[in-house]
C-alpha cells in the first residue's frame, strides 16, 4: 500500500512538472516575427535574420512567421522588411505579407511604397501601398525633362481615359480628362488615336477597334504587367488575338532596340526636334512618364534619336514615343508639372495613374 501512495505521488509529481513545463513553453513562445526573444521586431531580430540566412541557420518550415514577403523562403528581403518595421515603416506586418506577396512589382522593391497612410504633395509625387510616384528633373542635351518614376502593385492603376468618357468623343483638355478619372494621381498625354484610328485600339481591356495597323510601331501593355514593343509590319492580327493586352497605343516609333539600346533609324515622320511624350518600361510593375519641353529659348526639344539616348541614359528596357508638340502633357492634382507648348491643346486620350481608395 505504502509503495502504491509512493506511486501515485511520484506520477501526481511529474503531471505538475509536465504542467509546468508546458505553461513555461506556452510563454516562451516566440511573438509573430521575434527571433531575439525581446517580444518585437527590432533591428536586432534584422540582424538577426541576417546572420541565420548566411549560416543556413533558418527555414520557413521552423519559422514561417520570419517569411515576411510571403514568397515560401526566408531571405536577404525578409531582413529588410524587419529592419523597415523597426524604424516605422510598416504598421501591420501581416497586412505587408499580403499586399506585397500579392501586388505586381517584384518584392524587392517594397521600400518604394508607404505602409503608414497616404503621402501626396498634389505635385505628382505620391506613395502608398499600392501606388508610388516620383517626381525628378533634369536636362539632356538642349533640353528640359521631366521623369515620373511609377511603382504599381496593379496593373489596373495603369488606366486610360477618353474625351468627354467615350471613344469617339472628340478631344479635351489633358485636365478635363484627368478630373474625370476616380482617384487620379498624374497623367500624360496619349497617342492621339482620334487622329488615325489605325488600330488596335484596345483601352482598360476593352477592344475597339482589332485590326492591325502594319505601317506603325505598335505598343501593348499586357495584363501580367509587360509593355511588349512592334517595330512596324511585325505583329500580326493572330498574334494579337492571343495576348491578354489590356492596352494599346498606335503612334511610336519604339525607341529601343531588343538589347535595350538606342536605335539609330526610325519609321516616322516626326524625327526632327520637338517637344516629346514616352511611355517608358523597366518590368511589370515600374514604369515611367517622360516628358520633354520644347520649342523654347532654353528648351529646344529632342530629336528622335537624341530620345532614344535619353531612354538608353535613364535606364529604361522599352519605351514607345506618344503624340509630342503641342500636345505633350504631364499634368498632377496640382496642375501641369511640363512646360507645354501655349499650354497645350485639346486631344483624345490620356494615360493615368490612379490608386482607388477604400470606401
Amino acid at each position: 500500500m505504502k509503495k502504491l501512495k509512493q506511486t501515485f505521488s511520484l506520477l501526481a509529481l511529474m503531471a505538475a512538472l509536465l504542467a509546468l513545463c508546458s505553461g513555461a513553453t506556452a510563454e516562451e513562445a516566440p511573438a509573430y516575427g521575434d527571433l531575439t526573444g525581446d517580444g518585437e521586431i527590432s533591428a536586432a531580430d534584422a540582424a538577426a535574420m541576417l546572420r541565420g540566412i548566411a549560416f543556413q541557420q533558418l527555414s520557413e518550415e521552423a519559422r514561417p512567421d520570419l517569411d515576411f514577403t510571403k514568397n515560401g523562403t526566408i531571405d536577404a528581403t525578409d531582413a529588410r522588411a524587419a529592419l523597415f518595421y523597426a524604424c516605422g515603416g510598416i504598421e501591420d506586418m501581416v497586412a505587408f505579407g499580403e499586399r506585397v506577396s500579392g501586388g505586381l512589382c517584384p518584392e524587392r522593391l517594397f521600400d518604394r511604397f508607404c505602409y503608414t497612410g497616404v503621402r501626396d504633395d498634389g505635385s505628382g509625387n505620391y506613395r502608398s501601398e499600392n501606388v508610388a510616384v516620383s517626381i525628378t528633373r533634369g536636362r539632356f542635351q538642349t533640353s528640359n525633362y521631366t521623369l515620373a518614376d511609377l511603382y504599381l502593385q496593379d496593373i489596373s492603376y495603369l488606366t486610360t481615359a477618353f474625351s468627354n468618357g467615350t471613344f469617339g468623343g472628340g478631344t479635351n483638355t489633358v485636365k478635363k480628362m484627368f478630373e474625370s478619372v476616380p482617384d487620379a494621381v498624374l497623367a500624360l498625354n496619349g497617342d492621339f488615336y482620334s487622329l488615325h484610328v489605325y488600330g488596335p485600339v484596345i483601352r482598360n481591356g476593352v477592344v475597339y477597334v482589332d485590326r492591325v495597323n502594319r505601317t506603325w510601331d505598335i505598343a501593348l501593355l499586357l495584363t501580367n504587367g509587360e509593355l511588349v514593343t512592334y517595330d512596324d509590319r511585325t505583329l500580326t492580327k493572330e498574334a494579337l488575338l492571343q495576348m491578354e493586352v489590356y492596352q494599346s497605343w498606335v503612334f511610336g516609333p519604339a525607341l529601343l532596340d531588343a538589347e535595350w539600346h538606342a536605335k539609330e533609324k526610325f519609321r516616322s515622320a516626326v524625327q526632327p526636334v520637338n517637344p516629346r511624350s514616352v511611355l517608358g518600361y523597366y518590368e511589370p510593375g515600374h514604369y515611367a512618364f517622360l516628358a520633354v519641353d520644347g520649342r523654347a529659348k532654353k528648351s529646344k526639344g529632342l530629336t528622335m534619336q537624341e530620345l532614344s539616348q535619353l531612354c538608353e541614359e535613364l535606364g529604361f528596357s522599352r519605351a514607345y514615343n506618344l503624340d509630342g508638340g503641342q500636345s505633350s502633357v504631364l499634368l498632377a492634382k496640382n496642375g501641369v508639372i511640363n512646360h507645354p507648348v501655349r499650354n497645350g491643346r485639346p486631344i483624345s486620350d490620356i494615360i493615368a495613374v490612379r490608386d482607388p481608395q477604400p470606401g
